[in-house]
């Protein structure tokens, strides 16, 4: 996984302080992204009739990414297959018990305007896909990426930040291990080079990042209707990068100037553990609770 750390303190007291981790990013995250990139609307072109090509790879992406299709039948009619139980039903311009319709000739018209609509043609009737699906599987996602481009899946372990984001912060990576302490008396910097619990190849990074990414805050008034959360600081864990410069070979004067773009990810091979390089700033006694 990746992380973002602040760099020099924000402008204000409610600000990111210098170290904090401001986000982090799994692999499952920094695949997905790079996929939905190479599988964009605009890398696909439109038909004569104006309707979206449909490419072999979009398509597959769509139906993999969504949880309906729909199928416009006749003037009035559209088919909605459920990708994931395969449940179909027909919703037209009256309607149905669960309180849905579509005036088909609208929604189609209004939606053939838009330049980068996703709205296909069969036999000259439309279709198109809809709602986000949160059971995305990516590598399945990537394997058809890898079958109709050249694009490899190995090459896009990195979260795509743009040139000013790495002169403002310091993206690092990380790995979370399955049994930490297996590494507690390695070198921050080999701490995967040994590694046997997997966590290079399958991390399970949910609970660390969503830990990482919280606030250290007050609770005022608890228990009562009027209860509310004071943040006093946007991070609870930072990473002191200042004491890692011969762990990690890090220049500090380097890292702060914003003249200069500090990128510190690794091969996935020799990322360092995240709970050697992240610090519960409480914990350390860097804030007081």
């Amino acid at each position: 996984m990746e992380i973002v750390v602040k760099v020099n303190d924000g402008p204000s007291s409610t600000s990111y302080k210098d170290g904090d981790v401001v986000q982090a990013f799994s692999m499952q995250q920094i695949y997905y992204c790079h996929a939905q990139h190479k599988c964009h609307v605009n890398n696909f072109g439109l038909d004569t009739d104006g309707s979206r090509s449909a490419g072999p790879l979009l398509i597959k992406f769509l139906e993999k990414t969504k949880t309906y299709k729909f199928e416009r039948v006749n003037s009035n009619d559209v088919l909605r297959t459920n990708l994931v139980t395969d449940e179909q039903k027909t919703i037209n311009t009256n309607m149905d018990a669960d309180g849905e319709r579509i005036n088909v000739y609208q929604y189609v018209s209004r939606r053939l305007k838009n330049k980068n609509h996703l709205m296909f043609r069969s036999n000259g009737l439309e279709y198109w896909y809809g709602k986000s699906r949160s059971d995305i599987d990516v590598d399945s996602i990537w394997n058809d990426i890898e079958t109709h481009t050249d694009f490899l899946q190995s090459d896009h372990i990195h979260f795509p930040l743009a040139d000013i984001e790495k002169r403002m912060f310091l993206p690092m990576s990380c790995c979370t291990h399955g049994h930490a302490h297996d590494h507690a008396d390695l070198p921050v910097h080999n701490a995967c080079l040994d590694c046997t619990c997997g966590c290079v190849l399958s991390e399970s990074s949910n609970d660390f990042i969503s830990e990482r990414l919280l606030p250290i805050f007050i609770v005022h008034d608890e228990g009562t209707d009027e209860e509310y959360n004071e943040v006093t600081h946007k991070r609870k864990y930072q990473v002191p990068y200042w004491d890692l410069t011969s762990t990690l070979s890090l220049d500090v004067d380097d890292i702060r100037n914003r003249n200069k773009e500090i990128d510190l990810r690794q091969p996935l091979s020799l990322r360092p553990a995240a709970d050697l390089l992240t610090q519960d700033k409480i914990a350390a006694g860097v804030v007081n609770e």
